[in-house]
């Protein structure tokens, strides 16, 4: 039943595609030319295209109905193909369609040709627009923020929101991607899209609360844009959840980030930008952490589709993070071969990679070789040359690296850092000078108030005394002292440093000291008494002479500790008449009266040879006749025969029921 279903089927399409093709070869010219208008009116391209080869079968050089084919390919996204039209046919040679063609190249990727042939071109505010447009995709984005510009003041029709949309997103590119962002613009803030690219710039320039803010405004106006379009609401929200995303990424609240990227990726309700994004972030968070999922999240962000889209500065994000996940996974080879090919392409972060591999192997010549190979000074680089040469002790190496990051000149734990490196390298000279320079800087700022500026002149101050500069020292005091001339602390280390090379001079500042006012009501013994008693051996106590009182008369009534009395020895419970036994230190199995128990009379026998005993020693004796014999022996009744020793019967091993 099914087969026939399929053939019946199949006779029908092919009886009404013959029927549709008679139909179109029985209507005139003018007829298909209506038709293609209607179609283009309700944006049906794909009805219209069969018209207009209709229309070119009967006349190919007709030139109404080759721009129409172009315009049908174009709409239907067959670029290649509308380019080839333009470009083979004799007729459309010799018409001016250079913006179609400058389009076709566009949208196939030919940046440069598209250029060149926009450049022949008449100017126009639509020429202006794909031109901008072509700049910003070669992420030469100061020439598209130029003609956008010119095109938002000099052009009022319904694209101006979409004009302003591209400036923003210009000038949002360029502070996230380049190193010297351009000033932002005063652009309206009407809809989602210039508040989103809003949102972008200010996150890339740092201000993260101000992005967040402008990122609820654009999700609040792009829900209320589409209300009725649920789909297309979402698909819309995709990119701010991710930017916001990033928002709670860059503040520390990682949570919240990774609720928000895998909500965007289960629901796949975005562009592959977006999701490539959301992908990567999440590799970020993971680190060295939860290896298969990072592996499936790097399988979207390095898709072909993804690639051709993504600025230079993301596609080598994501090969640095591809990177990084085989080092994690300890894929070694694979690792090195993906730096390798980071350099090749020039990425800037390639040679902190290279560094990598030679730290693991425990080779820092090598990575310091290959740090210092790098083609551009990027402050990474630099703050991993300073810490390989500071493993290295090359202390002085290291502060000059880090001399070489601007930014840092105006913290003050780097000049603290940068000082410290030089004492240990080259010295408390170089390190005094440099410590000036950087605290002028720091003056020179304006970010500081005059309170922490005259501590750390203080603390350079201290920094020259306790490394014999007193000379120095004493000219920063004075310095201070003429913006200050109340400051106490900042006199007594003058006299204390002029005091170490012009002791008359010490005098004479010493006399600047403000007087002290001493009060009339002062005990002067309790003072004296007290002065740096706390606690410890050798200091006495503060004790006032009312409490001195009180404790003479607790000694009084104290009572006095009573003495022990010696106890008398017990004697033994069981005392023998006669009084202590004479035996009594020698142990109690060799006394005379000892008699072993049963259990134990058998422990005798054994000591001699086999059956020798105390009885037969003693009948062995008797019957000696080697021996002289004494009337008291011959009178000694006879010894009683030994007892026979009994064998103790083994005792049998009970067994358990039912087992081995």
């Amino acid at each position: 039943d099914r087969c026939r279903c399929d053939i019946q089927a199949v006779v029908s399409t092919q009886s009404t595609g013959i029927q549709s093709n008679l139909r179109m070869a029985e209507k005139t010219v003018e007829q298909l030319f209506t038709q293609i208008r209607k179609f283009g009116q309700d944006g049906n391209y794909q009805k219209a295209l069969p018209l207009v080869i209709e229309v070119l079968k009967r006349n190919p050089k007709d030139l109404d109905g080759l721009k129409c084919k172009v315009v049908c390919l174009l709409k239907l996204d067959k670029c290649k193909e509308a380019y080839h039209v333009m470009t083979t046919d004799k007729e459309l040679k010799q018409l001016d369609m250079w913006f179609e063609r400058a389009y076709c190249l566009y949208r196939q990727n030919k940046l440069t040709e598209a250029i060149a042939e926009l450049k022949n071109a008449e100017q126009s505010p639509k020429a202006d627009e794909l031109l901008a447009q072509i700049y910003y995709k070669l992420e030469s984005y100061e020439s598209a923020v130029t003609i956008y510009k010119t095109l938002v003041r000099s052009t009022v029709d319904s694209n101006t929101n979409e004009r302003e949309t591209n400036l923003a997103a210009a000038l949002a590119s360029s502070a996230a991607f380049k190193s010297k962002p351009m000033k932002w613009v005063g652009v309206r803030e009407t809809t989602y899209e210039l508040c989103y690219n809003a949102a972008c710039y200010s996150l890339a320039t740092g201000d993260v609360d101000n992005a967040k803010q402008k990122l609820s405004k654009a999700e609040e106006l792009c829900l209320k844009e589409f209300e009725e379009d649920e789909a297309e609401a979402k698909s819309e929200l995709a990119p701010i959840q991710v930017m916001t995303g990033i928002c709670h990424q860059k503040a520390g609240n990682t949570k919240e980030a990774m609720s928000l990227y895998n909500t965007v990726l289960r629901e796949k309700c975005g562009d592959s930008q977006t999701l490539a994004a959301a992908a990567n972030n999440i590799i970020c968070i993971n680190k060295d952490q939860n290896m298969f999922d990072s592996k499936k999240k790097l399988k979207i962000a390095t898709s072909e589709s993804v690639c051709k889209k993504l600025a230079a500065f993301q596609l080598n994000c994501i090969e640095f993070n591809s990177c990084l996940l085989s080092f994690y996974t300890n894929q070694i080879d694979q690792f090195k071969k993906k730096s390798l090919q980071l350099r090749e392409a020039g990425s800037p972060l390639a040679p902190l990679l290279l560094a990598t591999s030679h730290v693991r192997d425990k080779q820092l010549d090598l990575a310091l070789e290959a740090l210092r190979g790098a083609t551009t000074s990027d402050e990474i680089i630099q703050l991993a040359i300073a810490e390989l040469l500071k493993k290295t002790s090359a202390f002085a190496g290291s502060a000059e690296s880090l001399q070489g990051v601007e930014r840092l000149s105006e913290k003050p734990g780097a000049v603290s850092l940068i000082t410290s490196l030089l004492m240990l390298g080259a010295g408390p000279g170089p390190a005094a000078d440099y410590l000036d320079s950087a605290l002028l800087k720091l003056r020179n700022s304006g970010r500081y108030t005059e309170d922490v500026l005259t501590g750390w002149l203080l603390d350079s101050a201290k920094f020259r005394l306790s490394h014999d500069m007193p000379e120095q020292a004493a000219l920063i005091l004075e310095e201070l002292l003429e913006r200050q001339p109340g400051n106490v602390k900042a006199l007594a280390l003058l006299i204390r440093s002029v005091s170490m090379f012009d002791a008359p001079r010490a005098h004479e500042v010493a006399q600047r000291l403000p007087e002290i006012d001493i009060p009339s009501n002062i005990n002067v013994e309790e003072l004296e008494i007290g002065v740096g008693v706390t606690s410890g051996r050798g200091l006495r106590k503060v004790i006032k002479p009312e409490q001195e009182k009180i404790n003479e008369a607790n000694r009084r009534f104290e009572t006095k500790e009573k003495k022990r009395k010696k106890k008398k020895g017990k004697l033994p419970a069981v005392l023998a008449p006669g009084g202590p036994d004479p035996e009594r230190w020698v142990p109690r199995q060799e006394r005379s009266y000892y008699r072993r128990k049963k259990r134990n009379r058998n422990d005798a026998i054994g000591k001699g040879s086999q059956g020798l005993s105390a009885a037969n020693k003693a009948a062995e004796a008797a019957l000696d006749m080697s021996q002289p014999v004494t009337v008291e022996e011959s009178k000694a009744p006879a010894p009683p025969p030994p007892k026979q020793q009994v064998k103790a019967k083994p005792k049998s091993k009970k067994k358990g029921k039912g087992k081995w």
